[in-house]
């Protein structure tokens, strides 16, 4: 009975103490009041939130990530982080003639193989996927949505996927 009471007596410690100054509780309580009321506006939880708040394009990069070459980077990207984002940096020499062609026919590939390595039923829901091939002398900037994407995991006919490319990707060139 004793030993109850003293176990008991040391949980309340801290509020005894609090009791006795009343100074610091009031200190305490303001802080708290003070962090809540401004953490939103100045966003310190949003990063907490992001973490929290599952998308599709979340759970794409989980995949990708782990499976990507060294060169690539991908992140998601927007306001409600739903669209996936992939730079890729290109490995070839100034020399090239034909560089224009060459960036083309790889950014093609790059789709090709950011479709074979995502899971597809998170990439159909994805609704953008932006992929950014930079070389010294030219940039290419291409856009297309995840259900598009998705479709270049079952074709094997390089006539049916430059033709799905053509009607389904958006391509911007920005010379440098």
């Amino acid at each position: 009975m004793i030993f109850k009471t003293l176990t008991c007596y040391n949980h309340f410690m801290p509020f005894k103490k609090l009791i006795q100054n009343p100074i610091l509780a009031i200190g305490i309580l303001m802080m708290f009041i003070f962090i809540v009321t401004t953490g939103p506006k100045l966003g310190w939880w949003e990063s907490r939130s992001d973490k929290l708040r599952p998308t599709s394009c979340k759970a794409v990069l989980v995949k990708l990530t782990k499976r990507i070459p060294q060169h690539w980077k991908a992140k998601c990207e927007g306001k409600t982080k739903e669209n996936l984002a992939i730079f890729i940096k290109s490995t070839f020499g100034e020399q090239d003639k034909n560089l224009r062609e060459i960036l083309y026919r790889n950014l093609a590939n790059d789709l090709m193989i950011a479709a074979k390595l995502s899971p597809s039923d998170n990439l159909e829901r994805t609704p953008y996927v932006r992929v950014r091939v930079d070389h010294p002398r030219l940039s290419l900037n291409a856009l297309t949505q995840g259900k598009f994407l998705v479709k270049l995991q079952t074709l094997t006919v390089p006539k049916l996927i430059a033709e799905h490319l053509k009607v389904t990707v958006q391509i911007q060139e920005v010379s440098k």
